[in-house]
């Protein structure tokens, strides 16, 4: 059970915004959609979500194109940077919605708004940047559908907020669903998540589980010609040198001596990957 991103495209006007991504989200998994601010991944969020109409490629759910298929939409939940809702409305009046609607759970919406300290008796446009993101964050962790967009979560959120949203996310989760957390802050959310799709420039740089992305990764230094030599055959992903001393971030196993070989987190491998000039 997934859903099939295959070599989309998006332009505005002459700005690329995807060229030709492939990806899937697969129930089952906590996926990091992880890119600088204007990679494209809001932009691939609103395609899947039918908010945008790409320029090219398709968008497939359980082997069937999306768009011809709209019961396919009531699957999904985008939290993402548009409001849809009437400014002047209550926020306990749209949980209310959601229930009637049978897309979530008020009493779960409530119940999380009470930990959030959200005041549900005022209205969208009263509320500052951080609680309107906690709100729409509320809104996709009460959702009871199979596909939950999360896109840049954590925007304006404190210190003890993140974490809150973190552990209900957590909660939340089951194996029957796929949640996706698309941002550019990596740190943070890297213990949470089991894959993740690396988006720089409208490109994918990179798809696949973590863990076994991160063990294939690592950060060789020392005498420059000992690191050439112990890295010889490897794919080199950033590389840097003064003094006739090198670093190097390669792809595959090292072997040498008089090296220093050490394994490198998420963030880092992001920040290298995404370098401008890379």
């Amino acid at each position: 059970m997934s859903i099939e991103v295959n070599d989309i495209v998006k332009s505005f006007r002459s700005t690329r915004a995807l060229d030709g991504v492939t990806c899937s989200f697969k129930k089952g998994h906590i996926i990091g959609l992880l890119g600088r601010n204007g990679a494209g991944k809001s932009t691939l969020i609103k395609c899947i979500g039918n908010r945008l109409y790409q320029d090219g490629g398709s968008i497939m759910m359980d082997g069937n194109e999306i768009r011809k298929s709209p019961k396919d939409f009531e699957r999904i939940t985008m939290v993402g940077d548009e409001n849809m809702l009437p400014s002047s409305t209550k926020l306990k009046n749209v949980f209310k919605m959601m229930d009637d609607m049978g897309v979530g759970s008020e009493e779960k919406a409530l119940m999380l708004s009470r930990k959030f300290k959200l005041d549900v008796n005022r209205k969208w446009e009263k509320l500052s940047t951080g609680y309107r993101t906690i709100f729409k964050d509320i809104l996709g962790l009460a959702s009871n559908r199979e596909y939950v967009f999360f896109d840049e979560p954590i925007l304006g959120l404190d210190a003890n907020h993140r974490e809150l949203f973190y552990e209900e996310l957590l909660a939340a989760f089951s194996p029957d669903r796929c949640f996706v957390v698309a941002t550019h802050l990596i740190e943070e959310i890297s213990p949470l998540i089991d894959q993740v799709i690396i988006i720089d420039q409208g490109k994918l740089l990179k798809e696949g589980d973590k863990d076994t992305l991160l063990s294939s990764i690592k950060m060789v230094s020392g005498e420059r010609e000992r690191v050439e030599k112990a890295i010889e055959g490897l794919k080199v992903l950033s590389r840097s040198s003064i003094l006739g001393q090198a670093k190097v971030m390669v792809e595959g196993e090292v072997r040498g001596e008089g090296i220093t070989v050490e394994n490198v987190d998420l963030q880092r491998y992001f920040v290298e990957m995404t370098k401008d000039g890379e």
